[in-house]
């Protein structure tokens, strides 16, 4: 009870400390707190890292990091203050990192065939940029003499020659970061006579990026290779690059993905709370250029939450005196030089919407505000798509990327990557991987370590386990996904996206309902077999505690992600509420997210035709993790309806009012065999819901009293118990397709949402 109120109180205090703009001062505050914590650790860091070096036969020599993030800093601090020990410091550093190479193992280099005329003094194109930029800072300081400005020059020389061993291009980060390097490097040496090959290269490599879309899915490198886009437009001056359309849509794209935790959404190849100090350079800049307080917000959100994260971690009352480490605060001293102090942050107004297009991003988020509670819910439907054919054939050809998704993607197509409400994680997504090229089974790039439906040919016996049935080598399938629908009701916010799986032949709808007033989510997904098979459809969610369980439901929690440990003012309900002969529900241990976490299910096995129709229909239900909970499973039932299988009603009583769901699985069943316009025809594809005859594809209604609110799309006509609440006018179309005269018919509507009273 004490550690609870102790952690209270930490949490509002450091929430009262960060509640001020993040200032440009501060930026500079930390890389200083930074770069001295730094320095005092070097020496140290360095024995350490002789004594455990990194080296691997697979990657070759793998200096560290550490030293060169800190070299940035320290020239960048003197290049603020002219203060020449921060000069002389970074000279040392940068002189003799080269030294290092002396504990790579000479058999390891005989096996590198780029090895062969040496091996080069900075072996990832990730430190290349700050090591280039700190010598830049500091080489017109007068600390060095010419010997040592031989041997930086040099070691950066020979490195940014042996990227030529290996030019990877394409329209993703390593291949921007290549970019970025030769470009800091031809800027740094341009005397150098391989300066203009240097650059030329960089402008190929980053030929597929500028004012292009990115080949990727995966948070984690969208932010390095956002960055390093940003990097390089400055270092090229290629300002127009920043103002192309496809950047700003970047911008507005994570923007929305940015959570109630504070961080943006973890999907594809990426950890939790991963690569935020890349994300606020870019939106410090962003703002900038287009005054825009949106993009503000993220930089500020994405640092506040951090911060907090680390005082936490570190027991530290005081935010303003965190050491953020050299890593990050490299990443400051851009957010330090492009924050504009004049552009206020402020929050977005958006609710729930695409994020931000059915063709690149992919992606669906609800939710009801921006603050440290308000509810979120992400979709991710994205698949591999058109774009970027070159260079992701290239990827497939050259590098071990079997269980991804071109590239760095997840089979994660329809997944639930993220639910919170009360500032409580819900549902989080599955983690990067635990080892090269992936983990056991994928592990976490495959689909059933994702919050969707899995697909498996055959039938599972009924002596084995669910995960053993389903689990393969991981290697990923391409599939194609479309959106359906989106609509933001009333009551209700809907969404509608489709996974086809042309190898395995069926095609899965997933509709998401929210019930808004009652932070209440309903996901219906409908299964449409391609082709006649014997399947077994596994309907998979995950978490990290089950609190309670009965037959069908179960009180689940999110206590932890890695290390970073969860409010638990929430929990989660799942609730199955179907009771189908056939199908069962269970829960199995899983490992997720470098952590030990339940799979809970539920799959059904049984020979299909093509045509037949599968589904599954899932209640997610946030509730406080204290008190009584005002939801009984048994205020959920699924309504009588007169198409069985294509098609499926449910009714949520509360209180004295009812919501009904209707969905249509099969969206072609109005569509007359005569080729006649329109081809919609209500007596086709009408469906007996309960009470309520429709042809819509989606309807939400909602009967309190005498009156009935709905919301419904692409419909003609809606009745209850007979009364006709809606219906489209007779109109006359031409040009029939068969030469005959004009026809009258019956348009169909987009949407449409209304209350009506009923008679008596």
């Amino acid at each position: 009870m004490f550690r609870y109120i102790s952690l209270t109180i930490l949490i509002i205090l450091l929430t009262t400390l960060t509640q001020a703009q993040t200032l440009k001062s501060d930026y500079l505050r930390y890389i200083k707190i930074a770069a001295d914590r730094g320095w005092q650790d070097y020496p140290r860091s360095i024995e350490d890292w002789k004594k455990k070096p990194n080296h691997h036969e697979l990657w070759g020599y793998d200096a560290p990091g550490g030293p060169i993030y800190l070299a940035d800093l320290l020239g960048y601090l003197y290049q603020e203050t002219k203060d020449k020990s921060y000069a002389e410091k970074t000279r040392d550093i940068l002189a003799s990192y080269g030294d290092l190479r002396e504990t790579y193992p000479k058999e390891f280099q005989a096996k590198r065939a780029e090895y062969r005329n040496g091996v080069p003094a900075i072996s990832n194109f990730f430190i290349m940029p700050p090591y280039s930029r700190a010598y830049m800072r500091i080489r017109e300081s007068g600390v060095m003499d010419a010997k040592t400005r031989e041997k930086i020059e040099r070691d950066l020389a020979f490195s940014l020659d042996h990227i030529f061993y290996f030019p990877e291009w394409g329209a993703h980060n390593r291949a921007m970061l290549r970019a970025e390097s030769l470009y800091y490097g031809a800027v740094a040496l341009s005397y150098h006579p391989n300066a203009k090959r240097w650059k030329q290269l960089a402008e190929t490599l980053a030929s597929d990026s500028l004012k292009q879309w990115e080949i990727e899915d995966a948070t984690g490198y969208h932010a390095v290779w956002l960055y390093a886009l940003f990097s390089y437009a400055d270092i090229s001056r290629r300002d127009d690059v920043l103002q192309s359309p496809q950047v700003k849509y970047y911008l507005d794209y994570f923007a929305q993905l940015l959570t109630p935790h504070g961080n943006i959404a973890d999907f594809g190849d990426a950890h939790w709370n991963g690569g935020w100090e890349r994300f606020v350079p870019v939106y410090e800049k962003a703002a900038a250029i287009y005054h825009n307080p949106q993009y503000k917000f993220v930089a500020q959100e994405l640092t506040r939450r951090a911060l907090e994260r680390m005082a936490k971690s570190g027991e530290q009352s005081i935010v303003a005196n965190i050491n953020v480490g050299a890593g990050v605060g490299s990443a400051f001293t851009d957010a330090h030089r492009w924050a504009d102090d004049s552009i206020k942050p402020q929050p977005p107004t958006t609710t729930s919407q695409d994020a931000l297009d059915d063709l690149v991003g992919k992606k669906i988020v609800f939710r009801d505000g921006w603050d440290r509670t308000s509810t979120m819910m992400l979709l991710n439907y994205r698949d591999e798509g058109d774009g970027g054919l070159l260079g992701r054939d290239y990827l497939r050809q050259n590098l071990s990327v079997e269980e991804e998704k071109m590239h760095h993607g997840h089979a994660d197509e329809n997944s639930i990557a993220l639910l919170m409400s009360g500032g409580s994680v819900l549902l989080h997504d599955g983690g990067y991987r635990p080892d090269l090229p992936s983990g056991q089974y994928g592990a976490w790039r495959a689909d059933y370590f994702h919050n969707r439906v899995v697909a498996r040919k055959n039938k599972r016996d009924k002596t084995q386990g669910v995960y053993e049935f389903i689990r393969n080598s991981g290697a990923y399938r391409k599939v194609r996904t479309q959106k359906i629908d989106f609509l933001k009701f009333k009551d209700v916010d809907a969404s509608r996206t489709r996974v086809i799986d042309d190898e395995l032949g069926y095609q899965w709808d997933r509709v998401i309902t929210w019930l808004k007033n009652n932070d209440l989510f309903v996901v219906i997904d409908g299964i449409k077999i391609l082709r006649p098979d014997y399947f077994t459809f596994t309907n998979l969610w995950h978490t990290r505690q089950i609190r309670s369980q009965s037959e069908r439901l179960f009180d689940t929690a999110v206590d932890r992600i890695g290390a970073d440990e969860l409010p638990l003012n929430k929990s989660l309900l799942i609730y199955f509420p179907e009771n189908a002969q056939g199908k069962q529900v269970g829960a199995f241990p899983i490992s997720r997210h470098f952590q030990d976490e339940t799979a809970i299910y539920q799959t059904v096995s049984a020979s299909y035709k093509a045509g037949d129709y599968e589904y599954f229909v899932t209640v997610l239900r946030p509730h406080a993790t204290r008190g009584d909970d005002s939801f009984n499973a048994a205020n959920v039932r699924l309504l009588d309806i007169d198409k069985a299988g294509k098609a499926i009603g449910l009714e949520i009583t509360d209180g004295q009012e009812k919501s009904v769901i209707c969905v249509k699985f099969d969206l072609e069943m109005d569509l007359a065999r005569e080729p006649i316009g329109p081809r919609y025809q209500f007596d086709l594809g009408k469906v007996r819901y309960g009470d309520f005859v429709t042809d819509a594809s989606y309807l939400f209604a909602k009967l309190r009293g005498d009156e009935v609110s709905y919301s419904a799309a692409t419909m003609t006509k809606i009745l209850y118990r007979d009364q006709t609440l809606m219906e489209s006018l007779p109109y006359t179309f031409g040009l029939q397709l068969d030469g005959a005269p004009p026809r009258t018919g019956y348009p169909r509507w987009r949407f449409w949402e209304d209350t009506v009273k009923l008679k008596n």
